[in-house]
C-alpha cells in the first residue's frame, strides 16, 4: 500500500468513525413524541348522484329497449335541468336472468332485468336545485336512486386548514406533557402526517315532499375532513 492509498483509507475510516459518532449522539438524545388530529368543516359546493333505471320482461330484447328509452330520456331530463353533458357518465350496465322460485324449486319463466346505473355531478348554488333536478330525471323514467353526497370542487384548502389544527393541537400536547414532566422542549426532530386524509364528503338527508308537484326536499350536511400529525421533540 502507498502512502496516497493510507491517507484515503484514514479518512474513510475517520468518517465512519465521525458518522457513527453523530449518530449515536441522536439516538441518546431524550425526545417527546407527540401525535395531533385537526379537523375542518366547510359547506359543500357540489353535489354527485349515482341513480339509474331498472327494467324487466320475460324478453331481454325487449327489457333492453325498454330500458335504453327510459335511460336516454332520463339524460335528455338531467341536460334539460341543467346538468352539464359532461358530468353525465354510465358507471354500470348489467342483463340479468331470474327465476321465481315456488315450493323450493325454480319456476320455468325467467325474467331478465336489465340495470342502467347512471352517474352526475353539478355545481351546488341551490340546494333545492338537486330536489329539481331528481324529479325531472324520476318524472323521465328514473326509478332508482342509490346515493347523493355533497362534497368540493377543490378539497385541498379544507385539507390544509386541518393539517394546521392538527399540528397546534400536537404542540398543544407537547406543552402540557413537558409542562407536566418538568423537562424543557428543545426543537422539533421530525413531522409526519398521520396518513392521507379521506376526500370530504357530506351528509345528507332526504325529506318525501308532501304536496303533488311540489319538488323534493334535500337537505345537505357540512363536508367535513380531518387530519393526522405526528412531532418528535427534542427534550433539554
Amino acid at each position: 500500500m502507498n502512502k496516497f492509498e493510507a491517507v484515503i483509507l484514514g479518512l474513510v475510516v475517520l468518517l465512519v468513525s465521525t458518522s457513527f459518532c453523530m449518530a449515536t449522539e441522536d439516538d441518546d438524545r431524550s425526545k417527546l413524541i407527540v401525535s395531533g388530529t385537526g379537523q375542518a368543516t366547510t359547506t359543500p359546493d357540489m353535489v354527485t348522484v349515482v341513480l339509474g333505471v331498472e327494467t324487466k320482461d320475460e324478453s331481454a330484447s325487449v327489457a333492453a329497449t325498454r330500458n335504453a328509452q327510459l335511460t336516454a330520456d332520463t339524460i335528455d331530463a338531467l341536460i334539460g335541468a341543467g346538468v352539464n353533458k359532461d358530468d353525465i357518465k354510465t358507471t354500470r350496465y348489467t342483463i340479468y336472468p331470474r327465476r321465481d322460485w315456488i315450493d323450493g324449486k325454480p319456476s320455468d319463466t325467467v325474467e331478465f332485468e336489465v340495470s342502467n346505473q347512471i352517474t352526475f355531478t353539478m355545481d351546488l348554488i341551490n340546494e333545492t336545485d338537486v330536489g329539481v333536478v331528481l324529479d325531472a330525471a324520476v318524472s323521465a323514467g328514473t326509478n332508482t336512486v342509490n346515493s347523493v353526497s355533497f362534497g368540493l370542487r377543490d378539497p385541498a384548502p379544507l385539507m390544509e386548514e386541518a393539517l394546521k389544527d392538527a399540528v397546534a393541537n400536537a404542540k398543544k400536547k407537547a406543552e402540557v406533557i413537558s409542562g407536566a414532566a418538568g423537562v424543557c422542549l428543545g426543537k422539533i426532530l421530525t413531522i409526519s402526517e398521520g396518513g392521507p386524509s379521506p376526500i370530504p364528503r357530506g351528509d345528507v338527508m332526504f325529506l318525501r315532499a308532501e304536496a303533488p308537484g311540489a319538488s323534493t326536499p334535500i337537505v345537505p350536511g357540512d363536508v367535513e375532513v380531518s387530519a393526522g400529525v405526528s412531532l418528535i421533540y427534542e427534550i433539554l
